[in-house]
C-alpha cells in the first residue's frame, strides 16, 4: 500500500519538476548583443603587454607591428572574451580563459571587422560571432564564431565576394548580416574605424540544432574564383 502511494506521489510530481526545469532552461538563454546599425572599433593598450608575452608563437611579417586591444565595451562587459589585433598585419586573436586563439584569415583583407554576442545554441553561455575579410587578389568576407563550451571556432563556408560585412541585431535581438556603407573604405587604420550597416543580406540562425549563416542567394551567385 505504501509503495502504491509513493508511486502515485512521484508521478504526480513529475509535471511540476518538468515545468520548473523548463522555466529554468528558458531563463538561462542569453539575449543577443550586437550593433543595431553601426559599430566603432577603438584601439587600446590595455592588457597588450600581458597578451604579447603569452602570444609567443606569432611573429608578424611587419617590422614593429603594433598590437592593440580592440574589444568593444559590450563584449568586455558581458563576457570573458578579449580581442587583440595587429595594425599592420591585421592578424586578430582571442584571449579566453588564459588561452590564445588565432581568430581569422587576414592576408589581403582587413581581418576582423565586427563582433557580436549571442547564445544561439541556447546553452546559457555567449558565443563570440565575428566578421572578417581577406583575399589574395580577390577580396571576400566570411563569418565565424567561437563556442566557449567546446573551445572551438567554426567558420561558415559561404563567402561574400568583393565586399565587407557587419553583424547587426533588430529590436527582437535576431542576429543579421549586412553589407557596409561605402565610407567604411575611407578608414585609415584597421584597428580604429567605424563600420555602418547598409543592406540586410542574411541572418545567423539555429536550424535543426545547428547554427547556420543564411545568406542572400543573389550574393552567393557572384563568383570569387
Amino acid at each position: 500500500m505504501n509503495t502504491t502511494k509513493n508511486a502515485i506521489f512521484i508521478f504526480s510530481c513529475i509535471p511540476f519538476v518538468l515545468s520548473a526545469y523548463s522555466s529554468y532552461s528558458a531563463k538561462t538563454v542569453l539575449d543577443t548583443i550586437a550593433a543595431e546599425s553601426e559599430m566603432t572599433i577603438t584601439p587600446s593598450k590595455a592588457q597588450v603587454s600581458e597578451f604579447e608575452a603569452q602570444n609567443k608563437t606569432y611573429c608578424s611579417p611587419f617590422i614593429d607591428d603594433a598590437c592593440y586591444n580592440i574589444t568593444p565595451n559590450f563584449i568586455a562587459n558581458n563576457s570573458d572574451f578579449t580581442i587583440f589585433k595587429y595594425e599592420a598585419s591585421n592578424a586578430s586573436f582571442l584571449l579566453y580563459d588564459d588561452e590564445v586563439y588565432l581568430i581569422d584569415d587576414h592576408m589581403g583583407g582587413f581581418g576582423i571587422t565586427s563582433m557580436a554576442l549571442a547564445d544561439l545554441n541556447k546553452d546559457g553561455r555567449y558565443e563570440l560571432y565575428y566578421t572578417f575579410s581577406w583575399g589574395s587578389g580577390i577580396h571576400r568576407s566570411q563569418i565565424g564564431y567561437f563556442d566557449p563550451k567546446r573551445r572551438k571556432f567554426t567558420v561558415f563556408d559561404d563567402a561574400v565576394p568583393f565586399s565587407d560585412i557587419i553583424l547587426t541585431m533588430d529590436t527582437d535581438r535576431n542576429l543579421y548580416i549586412n553589407s557596409v556603407t561605402p565610407d567604411f573604405y575611407d578608414h585609415v587604420s584597421d584597428v580604429d574605424f567605424t563600420i555602418k550597416a547598409q543592406e540586410q543580406i542574411g541572418a545567423i540562425v539555429l536550424e535543426h540544432n545547428k547554427i547556420k549563416a543564411k545568406l542572400d542567394s543573389d550574393i552567393l551567385e557572384q563568383t570569387i574564383n
